[in-house]
């Protein structure tokens, strides 16, 4: 088969003063019309930096060897004019960024942005031209495209957000698209969409994708052949098939290793919390959004659920489910619309301002994202202390810099990270520090918001052993927010699911994989991009949206239909 792409003894050097960092060493493949090729490896192996080179998206201090070819439709890219190179950029090859948050323009209308490439490659004139990017935006699924055209990139949800960065790489229909991480951050229902269009189009016109992840569930769904990189270099390629069956280099072992296995990745009954304490007491909790006009957003509606002591209860949900909106109110954080959050016997909505912020000593916050949360300007010495100094929870300086040591001892962290700042860190290191800050005032509740959504599988896995070992040492108890099923079973004693603001169905986290009772819960566990045997049965049954109830605040109450298994219904359903 003819090659659309040869990549030959691609090396990749930046310069750091008067030295220059190699970050991709002889790099070679190639890729046919309508493959799909996968590049896999942690953060730092060198996958993206290769995939941009090939655009020529390098910034200034970067440098290719002289050896290294990039022949594209038998061109040599790395020869070419930046003014030959930008007729080739968006026309022949389209790149689907990771971030579309921050790689869409905030100040142009979708439409516009979709347009821009259209009028500069194909010389249409603006009619022409919207008409071609509505078509565009049809063919990604967005609908109500005649109004959307005109909407901005904060109007959007992150799925749509992502539908719109590959209707702008598309726009000219090219022969290559590069998707650089194109579902990181997203949910698996909304994941499994955005993978099913990109297999569709690649159908319809032919297109090669190459795609970098670290996820090994989405390789697995839709690639024909992988590289793994490591350091720079590739340490293993070939089909699929054969690299997930018999891989060969270690690296590759470990890689597939901490990739969570919902047949094999459940807490033995050893490890399981056996205390039936209630720690946290959750009734009818709401948390309402006045969108104003009369609009009124049910983040949270009616929430009735207990967490006991020393337990990890998984919650898990679409964005928009409401799920990280509880878990804040839970906090208060957000200030509940009605309802009782009873911790220890202590009704939470009821505690003035200084009650609230003792309890907060008892009860703390892993965030989502450890670089946006940690204040860039702060060392870690106070990014840590400062939770020490509101508590007063340390006598005097050096008590508290000792202090601060024992906790990132605690997390696994080198003692002279304490006067480094947050981007001196890798991702894996910073959420670390995340946690070490949630743990400086010895609290007894955790609620960790999605705190793997950006990290490698591998890094994942260090994360989730170090959450579980801490909740030995300590006993701790979690609520565990995420989009990542196969985790959330990996970690989670109970499991319970959000839609609409409601909870749907909760259960023992085994009984909830093997035995789904909700048509939501089946469809996200259907949307799962993890293949595996024990739950085809489960991943065959299709589920359309039309099938899943809606909650009814007014009518709605959770029905036990067996054991351990909880249904919203109504009066007039039937179950």
């Amino acid at each position: 088969m003819e090659k659309l792409l040869e990549v030959k003894q691609l090396s990749i050097e930046f310069e750091q003063g008067e030295t220059f960092n190699r970050v991709a060493d002889q790099v070679h493949f190639d890729i046919s019309k309508g493959e799909t090729l996968g590049i896999v490896g942690e953060s730092g192996s060198g996958k993206s930096v290769t995939a941009r080179s090939i655009m020529r998206l390098l910034p200034p201090n970067a440098r290719n060897n002289e050896e290294s070819k990039i022949v594209f439709m038998g061109k040599d890219l790395t020869q070419l004019s930046e003014k030959e190179m930008r007729k080739i950029r968006g026309k022949d090859i389209g790149m689907i960024f990771q971030d579309p948050m921050t790689s869409l323009n905030p100040t142009m209308s979708i439409g516009d942005q979709i347009t821009e490439s259209i009028r500069y490659h194909q010389k249409l004139k603006k009619k022409a031209a919207k008409a071609e990017a509505m078509n565009i935006m049809n063919l990604v699924g967005i609908k109500d495209v005649a109004f959307r055209y005109d909407q901005y990139p904060h109007e959007f949800s992150g799925g749509m957000r992502q539908r719109m960065m590959i209707a702008i790489a598309l726009a000219c229909k090219p022969a290559l698209l590069i998707a650089d991480e194109p579902t990181t951050a997203l949910d698996v229902t909304i994941q499994a969409q955005v993978l099913d269009l990109l297999k569709d189009i690649q159908k319809q016109f032919g297109t090669a994708i190459i795609l970098i992840t670290h996820d090994f569930g989405v390789v697995a769904n839709m690639c024909d052949n992988v590289l793994v990189m490591k350091d720079g270099e590739i340490v293993e390629r070939g089909a699929t098939t054969d690299v997930f069956e018999h891989p060969q280099h270690p690296y590759t072992k470990r890689l597939l290793d901490a990739v969570p296995n919902l047949k094999k990745d459940q807490k033995a009954p050893s490890e399981r919390a056996a205390s039936e304490k209630t720690l946290l007491s959750i009734k009818e909790l709401q948390k309402h959004f006045d969108l104003g006009k009369g609009a009124v957003l049910k983040a949270v509606d009616g929430v009735t659920l207990d967490i006991y002591e020393g337990e990890t209860l998984g919650l898990v949900g679409e964005s928009g489910s409401g799920k990280s909106t509880m878990g804040r109110t839970l906090l208060r954080l957000h200030e509940a619309t009605g309802g009782d959050v009873l911790y220890e016997g202590f009704n939470l909505n009821t505690l003035d301002a200084n009650e609230m912020k003792d309890m907060r000593k008892h009860m703390q916050l892993i965030f989502q994202d450890p670089y946006a949360s940690l204040d860039p300007r702060m060392k870690v010495v106070d990014l840590i202390g400062e939770a020490l100094d509101v508590h007063k929870l340390a006598q005097n300086k050096q008590d508290r810099y000792n202090k601060v040591v024992e906790l990132l001892k605690l997390v696994g962290l080198d003692p002279a990270f304490a006067n480094r700042y947050p981007h001196e860190f890798s991702g894996g290191q910073r959420q670390r520090i995340g946690i070490a800050r949630a743990l400086a005032v010895n609290p007894k509740f955790i609620v960790c918001d999605e705190p793997l959504s950006a990290l490698d599988a591998s890094i994942q896995a260090q994360i989730v052993d170090l959450l579980e070992d801490l909740q030995k040492k300590l006993g701790l108890t979690y609520l565990f927010i995420a989009h990542d099923l196969a985790m959330v079973k990996r970690i989670s004693d109970r499991v319970a699911v959000m839609y609409n603001g409601q909870l749907v169905e909760i259960a023992d986290s085994e009984e909830l994989f093997s035995n789904p009772l909700h048509p939501y819960t089946k469809k996200l566990l259907a949307a799962i991009p993890v293949p595996d045997p024990a739950y085809e049965a489960t991943r065959k049954q299709t589920v359309d949206d039309s099938e899943i109830p809606i909650p009814d605040a007014s009518a709605a109450t959770l029905q036990e239909v067996t054991p351990g298994h909880w249904l919203s219904v109504s009066a007039d359903q039937t179950v």
